[in-house]
């Protein structure tokens, strides 16, 4: 009698500690595995297990830095949609459409309160010149206050995105940052930034940064 009692005991307090586990999980929804991640040769990303995107891995992007705390982007899409900024879109009514992908991409200040029918009202990040970063700080507000959950992705030449004090978009979007502490700015890294120029070289033939075209 006594041993099934200490069994039972046992099975009790395995099954209490177990409990416990699962609520400390659920309350950080935040879980990290590294040594499971390593063999998968993504060390760096992190699984949220108990969160409305279960099982979804957020990869670490390097080529990508936040502008506040230097931190690389965290991103994974299941499904994508890269909304245009062309004049076409309007009436095409596919905005409920567009809204069901997991990432909304959008370029530069492409608006989208008023035409929310058309291309939708979500954004998950937008990927923005840095000539038109000034068009942005005009509607500093409503982007960067009243849509802080959209991730603003900021590329352009070395000598504008310089951390040295003398890039002028970098400036820019620093004092953004100290204005809009929510704001999710981030810059491409030097060697992203070439990166992308040698694909754009490979598939145009043409050299960006030789002519006066500038282009994403």
């Amino acid at each position: 009698m006594a041993c099934i009692l200490k069994r039972k005991t046992i099975v009790v307090i395995g099954f209490a500690v177990a409990f416990l586990v699962v609520i400390i999980a659920r309350l950080t929804n935040e879980v990290n595995f590294p040594l499971m991640l390593s063999c998968f040769g993504q060390s760096s990303v992190q699984w949220m297990p108990f969160s409305y995107t279960q099982k979804r891995h957020l990869r670490a992007h390097y080529g990508y830095l936040n502008v506040k705390n230097q931190e690389p982007l965290q991103l994974e899409c299941d499904l994508c949609a890269i909304i245009s900024n062309s004049g076409q879109m309007t009436e095409q009514k596919v905005g409920s459409e567009i809204d069901q992908a997991s990432c909304i991409w959008r370029m530069n200040n492409a608006p989208t309160k008023g035409y929310e029918e058309d291309v939708g009202k979500r954004t998950t990040i937008r990927v923005v010149s840095h000539t038109s970063v000034p068009l942005l700080l005009k509607n500093a507000d409503y982007f960067f206050k009243e849509t802080n959950s959209t991730i603003y992705v900021i590329w352009g030449p070395f000598r504008n995105m310089r951390k040295d004090g003398s890039g002028i978009v970098y400036n820019m979007l620093k004092k953004t940052v100290d204005s809009y502490p929510e704001a999710k700015i981030y810059v491409t890294t030097e060697k992203r930034m070439s990166y992308c120029d040698e694909i754009f070289k490979k598939e145009t033939g043409k050299d960006r940064l030789q002519g006066s075209l500038m282009t994403s």
